[in-house]
């Protein structure tokens, strides 16, 4: 006699999204039921245990799948792109598309069963004015739609220029999903939008008075921040060196120029530097009473890559005495700093935290900027040398 395997088929539990074992052939089909959504639940993609669908093969033709517990949250009406939610209600085991304002979302037909979908809105989802507002589920016996909106991304910063200017001039700051912003800030200082703010664009007026710091952008879908800040405490070099600052260095870092016009970052002239000899340095210090670190927060820097300097690295540093009257030095080979890389025919603005030079200097002395490839010549360009 022919032994005859049986496999049961346990369902699942829709209120507490638990699957004890099921098989994919099991799944409870409703014949002829349309779709019903009772309510949209979020799921914390953190929370759902590792390895949530573990399939076995028994034997070449059956497969289990075996599904842990997934924690839950509130019901929403709305939810943000590439959130994962559970869609609860009735006659949904045959669910062919979710869609969220017409785009369609992909699910894992494993995480269907009658009473729940499991899915992640699509970033790619329409949000904002002139969308429907709706979540759509087809299945074999029809579809079903409920109103569910989408929440705004949050904004991103990518730029802004300049990166220094007087009263009155107008900075113009780039980003991504800025619609709707309701304020602009720079450190804790607000700032005047002028003009029509845009998606990707908003316009600003730069207040009177010694202002600098990150710039921060408010809107319905969060807060973004600068990635460099803007401005300066104290400037060291804009368009000419600062008064009282003397220039030296060492293999062609010594002979400076700094009425250099072309390229320019911002004004109407760089420094530019050639260096003749491999680890070769320039140095800028200054020569009257020392210079107060305290109460600033970083050193800024704008490097621009000559010809043949891609991925060239530079190493910035700061000497002068640390809070407990130790010297941070350039003496030591390689001296203390920071390491950056060069992009040949690029601008790139470094905000360098003060802590990040050895032991932390409270007054600066001298800036040395020193060519750590061993490549000789090589040109660079310094502008809007400062801190923040």
């Amino acid at each position: 006699m022919k032994n005859i395997k049986f496999w049961p088929c346990i369902l699942v539990m829709a209120c507490s999204i638990t699957f004890v074992i099921s098989f994919t052939g099991c799944k409870k089909d409703n014949k002829g039921a349309a779709p019903l959504i009772s309510r949209v639940r979020t799921v914390a993609k953190d929370t759902i245990i590792n390895n949530v669908i573990q399939r076995i093969t028994l034997d070449s033709s059956i497969i289990v799948t075996a599904t842990k517990s997934i924690k839950q949250d509130s019901t929403v009406t709305s939810g943000g792109l590439d959130g994962l939610y559970a869609i609860m209600g009735e006659h949904l085991a045959t669910t062919s598309s979710v869609q969220f304002n017409g785009q369609s979302a992909y699910f894992n037909p494993a995480l269907v069963t009658d009473n729940i979908i499991l899915v992640a809105i699509p970033l790619n989802a329409p949000w904002g004015s002139g969308v429907s507002n709706t979540l759509t589920v087809v299945t074999k016996y029809g579809s079903v739609s409920v109103p569910f909106s989408i929440l705004q991304p949050a904004p991103l910063i990518t730029s802004f220029s300049p990166l220094y200017a007087t009263a009155g001039d107008i900075i113009t700051i780039t980003g991504i999903t800025l619609s709707g912003v309701t304020s602009v800030k720079m450190g804790v200082t607000p700032l005047e939008i002028v003009g029509v703010p845009t998606p990707t664009s908003i316009q600003v007026k730069v207040p009177a008075g010694d202002v600098q710091g990150f710039i921060t952008v408010t809107t319905p879908g969060g807060i973004a921040t600068s990635p460099i800040a803007y401005g300066f405490k104290l400037v060291v070099y804009d368009d000419a060196l600062a008064n009282g600052w003397w220039s030296g260095g060492w293999n062609g870092g010594d002979k400076p120029a700094f009425d250099n016009t072309s390229p320019v970052l911002r004004g109407t002239h760089s420094v530019a530097i050639t260096y003749t000899g491999g680890y070769a340095g320039f140095q800028i210090g200054n020569g009257g009473a020392p210079i107060s670190l305290i109460g600033m927060t970083a050193l800024k820097i704008s490097v621009y890559g000559g010809p043949g300097t891609e991925g060239n690295i530079l190493r910035v540093s700061i000497e002068g005495p640390d809070k407990n009257g130790h010297q941070v030095t350039i003496n030591n080979n390689p001296p203390d700093g920071v390491n950056v890389s060069i992009k040949e025919g690029q601008w790139q603005t470094f905000t360098i935290p003060i802590s990040q030079f050895g032991t932390g200097p409270v007054e600066v002395q001298q800036i040395i900027v020193q060519e750590l490839s061993g490549a000789s010549p090589e040109t660079i360009y310094l502008d809007d040398i400062g801190f923040i």
